[in-house]
């Protein structure tokens, strides 16, 4: 039977303190960026359950961050090489990213400072879940 230690209900960390910090891409959407440029948007999770977002935008002064991205999730990064990337084949990915803790509207939350190059198992593509024979749906 499975088990766990109660806490407060909806009580769920907002922020973890700052530092480096495994993340996993739980969401990612193919988006417009506030300057009208395309953008994917990524839901992240920490180990200590608490989810930010970052913020890939698709601009040439911003394609070192997408490269971090890339690199510190397990990709390998090839210097001129033409990349497609869709928000489908990020989810799923982990990696540690250093996070700082900000003030908005009165509550702290994380935000991405930077991505951790080196740290990550090579990404893999998502498996679609399979179901078993004996399933009965």
């Amino acid at each position: 039977m499975p088990s766990y230690t109660a806490s407060i209900p909806n009580e769920r960390p907002d922020f973890v303190e700052p530092g480096d910090h495994e993340v996993e891409v739980v969401d990612a959407i193919e988006t417009i960026s506030k300057g009208g440029h395309e953008m994917i948007e990524l839901k992240l999770k920490t180990s200590a359950g608490s989810y930010l977002y970052d913020f890939l935008v698709f601009i040439p002064t911003a394609f070192w961050k997408i490269d971090a991205f890339r690199a510190a999730t397990g990709e390998e990064v090839t210097p001129d090489q033409d990349v497609e990337i869709t928000a489908d084949h990020v989810i799923g990915r982990t990696g540690t990213a250093r996070l700082t803790v900000e003030e908005y509207n009165g509550k702290k939350r994380n935000k991405v400072a930077a991505w951790i190059v080196g740290t990550a198992k090579p990404a893999t593509q998502p498996q679609p879940a399979r179901r078993s024979d004996n399933e009965p749906f």
